[in-house]
């Protein structure tokens, strides 16, 4: 009787109760795993799962205090919970949601010695870079600068023309929409962005300057994830998460109306002499699926327009045969798959192919510029790991396109930057079709003496032939790697690199049919020491040293329009110290460079991309849910040449320029100031962010350009873009 006594008692005190759940991350909601939850005052204790999911069984009913202390984390308590069984999230809400690290590209694993990587953890909270814009952030990095006020970057004084702009291993236009502004992809939808510049290994080409690549990254699998903000210049959003177990998808875009703003202040005011009016915007899809164990797939669609209108309400000064509307339009789409196989632990190959066309159209009171290319490129890469001390990545690099190309446009001589006026030039017009093949190989091999050697070789090999010039070309390309010891790594690289002429320059009608392709050879020393010991605190360094022999350079010719006559040489130092302490970061990053060019009849002269001085002083501040971030730019001012006098056409009503000395004037240099704000409101599933961005703080009138009066007798430096704030807000879940 006793014992059926004490049987009851006990299912009174030890009821079967269970509470059971997730524990996730505040706004996140991302799983917590291996993490101690308590139950007070009876003395129980259970550990989450990989999926955050936790379980406390056979609970005794009454009152009881559940209890969880994880560093990084606001303790969280929660009372009375122990009456009823019940299933419920726990949301732990982060000390800091701000994070930050400035632009580094410290332990990304790096293929090239000389390639510097933007993940998108770091180009996401770069300064200057107008909210996370992967190509902006890597403005930061040493030896690139932009060119004004358009969408081209400049890479260690080169030319942009010879620069090449990739997605996903492949060619498109441009990366940036008009007013570099922002990257043609949303940023939440790029995995990370390469700068090769000079001395990149085998595995590119086509391009002497250097190379910009955008990766774009595999959706999330875990669950919905969601994105989308509004400011002042655009507004876009995005959404990615699975389909199925082996499958999941990305969608994502954004749409400027910067220039509707611009057409309307137009319209209220007929005086003004030149309108502005852009507009763009762009759009990405991504789908990925796994095949099986060895085969995945991934295909990624990019679409971009960016639109120009200026209105000519009166006509230029300097060119009265120049009025009324300037249209431009350029467009591209891609269709990138990709197929990655792993046929056993050493060997890998890589597969992608690129479906795209471009689009362009200038038109100028009914002269015009218009192309049309329908594009397919094919990159393949058999990765194979022979023993410890080789290995070879033996790859395919080819692209087609087919154009057609329409003119009525005026011929224009163009030496120093200065043009001859629009109404000037002899009219040509005409419609034609045109195919261009470019076909590459390479062979890059990493060679160690023995496993623990501190020398790695890497005698590397690329073959390209243009068919639009009939030339095949063998490009060697070598670099050494010596690791001192852990923190301090010493490297250098030698190599030819070849690139195609530019379209208008081989052009039978336009250009010259015989011209041949530029090319050039690079030679780079520098070093790298990381002073953190393993850590996260304290300062990496990086210095380099270039040099740069140009061959083969397409200049202007009165005769031919164009020929090979040019050479030149890029030579200079690029220095990158990091430091970060708790929640302070910064960054210094120098570059001193000279880029010299020598066209026959006119002697050596500083090209127009001569920029000798390029200093970033960067930083970052967190706490808790805030940010405060700044970029401090000074530039040497570009070159210039100057107009001395000019000499009146009758015929045509307009007076043409005399220039002095190519490129023997400067602009002043330029300075600016960026800050960036952020707020974060952290809700169970979803963030909030408030944002405020200033480009050009303090206003710095910067000259990029000159404009002449009719007769070229007085000129007016144009100022590039004045303080241009940004408020917005930006929602996640």
């Amino acid at each position: 009787m006793i014992q059926w006594i004490f049987f009851l008692l006990s299912l009174s005190v030890f009821a079967d109760i269970k509470i059971e759940g997730k524990l996730l991350e505040r706004g996140t909601r991302k799983p917590l795993k291996d993490v101690n939850l308590f139950l007070l005052p009876h003395k129980l204790k259970v550990t989450t799962l990989e999926n955050g999911e936790f379980k406390f069984e056979n609970i005794p009913e009454g009152e009881c205090e559940l209890i969880v202390n994880l560093t990084g984390y606001q303790k969280y308590s929660k009372l009375n919970i122990c009456n009823k069984s019940q299933s419920l999230n726990l949301y732990l809400e982060k000390v800091s949601y701000t994070s930050f690290e400035t632009t580094v590209t410290s332990r990304v694993v790096k293929r090239d010695d000389q390639a510097q990587t933007l993940t998108q953890e770091e180009f996401m909270k770069a300064p200057g870079s107008f909210g996370g814009d992967p190509v902006r952030a890597a403005q930061n990095l040493p030896g690139v600068a932009t060119n004004g006020a358009s969408a081209q970057i400049i890479v260690q004084g080169a030319s942009p023309d010879d620069t090449g702009y990739l997605i996903n291993g492949h060619r498109v236009p441009i990366v940036f929409h008009f007013g570099g502004l922002s990257s043609v992809i949303i940023p939440e939808a790029v995995e990370r962005v390469d700068l090769l510049p000079a001395g990149y290994g085998p595995e590119y080409s086509r391009a002497i300057g250097g190379i910009i690549g955008l990766t774009t990254k595999s959706p999330k699998e875990d669950r919905l994830h969601g994105m989308a903000y509004v400011d002042l210049l655009n507004t876009g959003g995005l959404v990615e998460g699975p389909i199925d177990e082996k499958s999941s998808f990305l969608i994502g875009g954004r749409y400027s109306y910067i220039g509707q703003v611009l057409k309307a202040v137009a319209k209220e005011n007929e005086d003004l002499e030149l309108t502005a009016a852009p507009t763009y915007y762009d759009l990405t899809g991504i789908y990925r699926r796994k095949i099986d164990e060895k085969n995945d797939f991934k295909s990624t669609f990019v679409f971009s327009r960016d639109e120009l209108e200026l209105v000519f309400n009166k006509a230029p000064a300097n060119d009265p045969g120049l009025r009324g509307d300037f249209y431009n339009r350029t467009e591209f789409f891609r269709f990138i798959p990709q197929v990655t196989t792993r046929i056993n632990e050493k060997t890998r190959m890589e597969n992608s192919l690129s479906i795209g066309r471009d689009n362009i159209l200038v038109n100028i009171s009914g002269r015009y510029l218009e192309v049309q290319s329908d594009v397919i490129s094919q990159r393949s890469e058999l990765q194979n790991e022979w023993s410890e001390t080789y290995k070879t990545y033996l790859g395919l690099d080819n692209s087609f396109d087919y154009s057609k190309v329409r003119i009525n446009l005026p011929t224009r001589y163009t030496v120093g930057g200065v043009s001859t006026p629009f109404s000037v030039g002899e009219n040509k017009k005409f419609d034609t079709v045109g195919n261009d093949g470019q076909f590459g190989a390479y062979l890059r091999q990493e060679i160690k003496s023995s496993a623990d050697s501190k020398w790695t070789y890497l005698p590397n090999l690329r073959f390209d032939y243009f068919s639009i010039t009939e030339e095949s070309e063998i490009q060697p390309r070598l670099q050494l790697r010596y690791q001192w010891d852990s923190s301090l790594q010493l490297r250098s690289s030698v190599g030819k690199y070849v690139q195609a002429p530019q379209p208008q320059e081989s052009s039978k009608e336009y250009g010259n049919k015989n011209i041949k392709s530029p090319y050039a050879y690079h030679y780079v020393v520098g070093f790298k020491k990381d002073f953190r010991k393993e850590g996260t605190q304290g300062v990496e360094l990086t210095n380099n040293y270039f040099y740069k022999n140009l061959q083969n350079q397409v200049v202007p010719d009165t005769v031919k329009n164009y020929s090979n006559a040019g050479t030149g040489q890029i030579y200079g130092s690029e220095i990158q110290a990091k430091y970060r302490k708790d929640e302070w970061s910064g960054q210094l990053v120098y570059t001193y460079l000279k880029s010299d060019r020598r066209i026959p009849g006119f002697g050596t002269q500083p090209s127009e991309f001569d920029q000798n001085h390029n200093l970033n002083l960067i930083g970052s501040y967190n706490k808790e849910k805030w940010t405060y971030s700044g970029r401090f730019r000074l530039v040497s001012g570009l070159p210039y040449t100057p107009v001395t006098s000019s000499t009146y056409d009758s015929d045509n009503d307009v007076y043409v320029p005399l220039i002095g000395r190519i490129y023997s004037q400067r602009f002043d240099a330029f300075n600016q100031l960026d800050i960036r704000i952020d707020r974060k409101f952290i809700y169970d599933t979803w963030i909030l962010t408030a944002y405020v961005d200033i480009q050009n703080l303090y206003n710095a009138k910067n000259s990029q350009n000159i404009q002449y009066s009719y007769d070229y007798s007085q000129k007016t430096k144009v100022r590039g873009l004045p303080i241009l704030p940004t408020f917005g807000v930006k929602g996640e879940f």
